[in-house]
């Protein structure tokens, strides 16, 4: 059963009626805010991480756009490349404007050198994509994407430029057939009849080819990109996964730990306490006996003088009743041998220094 914090500050302890059979009021207290506030540590902290990574799975969708709006991109420059495609099915050459085909001829070339370049400047800017996709720990550039989008357009811009010359011509014949590679990739097969003018059919297919390689470097990009920050985010759940259970299970240590360790301080004072209860009862003990003792030889002392009284008064009483007024033991002076003769005295000298003070005065 999981304690939560609220159970922790409303848990309270009984108090006990004697002083010594329970721990210490003030100790338990402190000891229970202590717990508190290191329980409450621990839950903030796992909420935190669980804050984190909430937000990192919610920003997954977010770093996905750019992309998404690229693909989008992407898909509608593919519907232009198929709509000139339609346009130019089934067109023929017409023998009787080979002269504006031929000055239409040196507009194609010049056109066709223009979209060369422009095919060189978008395989360095779509390099330099690809470079910084390969570099690790780089988010999407919002800018880059902004510009590979603006050059997408521009490219649909010179399909469309490239569709109105070849229908100015009017000198080829198209026959497009879309073929699927291993890859999944729409591949554009052109083929022109044989009035058509070189420049013009070499323009078109510069620029279809172009196309495609745009798009299939614009969607492997894309996927790249998409995978990277799909990689990087799960990395970073699993990371603050890892951290939020590392501290989960510090914490359960440092909990049990403050459980033992108040276990076993308890354990010591219960045993503190019933050493010194054995203790005070064997001197109470000790000190019963000696008292008891003392009782007994107060009562038997009561108890001879008691006897040897009534002895001495019951002797007295019978002397009485007999008329002897002599004690049955007479002191050593007045036994008939130590008594002094007549005009004599047994203190001769302290008689002499009363007779000296006498005379004296």
């Amino acid at each position: 059963m999981t304690l939560t914090l609220e159970e922790v500050r409303k848990v309270r302890f009984p108090m006990v009626k004697r002083p010594g059979e329970g721990y210490r009021a003030i100790e338990v207290d402190d000891f229970v805010d202590k717990v508190e506030a290191a329980f409450m540590t621990l839950t903030d902290e796992n909420e935190r991480l669980k804050a984190q990574v909430e937000a990192l799975r919610s920003g997954e969708p977010g770093e996905q756009r750019p992309d998404q709006d690229l693909l989008n991109e992407n898909e509608h420059l593919r519907a232009q490349v198929e709509e000139l495609r339609s346009q130019q099915n089934g067109r023929t050459v017409n023998s009787g404007e080979v002269d504006r085909a031929k000055a239409a001829q040196q507009d194609a070339e010049k056109r066709a050198r223009q979209l060369e370049q422009e095919r060189v400047s978008l395989q360095s800017q779509i390099e330099e994509l690809r470079q910084a996709a390969r570099r690790p720990g780089q988010d999407i550039d919002p800018a880059e994407v902004a510009r590979l989008r603006s050059e997408n357009e521009r490219l649909g811009a010179q399909l469309r430029d490239a569709q109105t010359l070849a229908a100015r011509s009017r000198t080829s014949s198209v026959a497009q057939q879309p073929t699927t590679t291993d890859d999944g990739v729409r591949k554009l097969v052109v083929t022109t009849s044989a009035e058509a003018s070189p420049a013009v059919v070499r323009m078109v297919e510069l620029a279809l080819a172009d196309a495609e390689r745009v798009v299939h470097e614009a969607e492997s990009e894309a996927g790249r990109k998409v995978q990277a920050a799909e990689t990087k985010a799960h990395e970073l759940t699993v990371d603050a996964q890892t951290r939020a259970d590392r501290i989960e299970s510090s914490a359960r240590v440092n909990a049990e730990k403050l459980t033992s360790d108040a276990k076993s301080n308890a354990d010591r004072v219960n045993a503190d306490a019933q050493t010194r209860r054995t203790e005070l009862f064997r001197e109470l003990e000790a000190e019963r006996d000696n008292l008891a003792g003392r009782v007994d030889h107060l009562r038997s002392f009561e108890a001879s003088y008691r006897e040897a009284l009534t002895s001495h008064l019951r002797a007295q009483a019978d002397n009485l009743d007999q008329g002897v007024f002599e004690p049955a033991e007479l002191p050593e002076l007045l036994k008939s041998e130590n008594r002094v003769a007549p005009g004599g005295s047994s203190t001769p000298r302290l008689d002499a220094l009363i007779g000296r003070g006498q005379q004296q005065n």
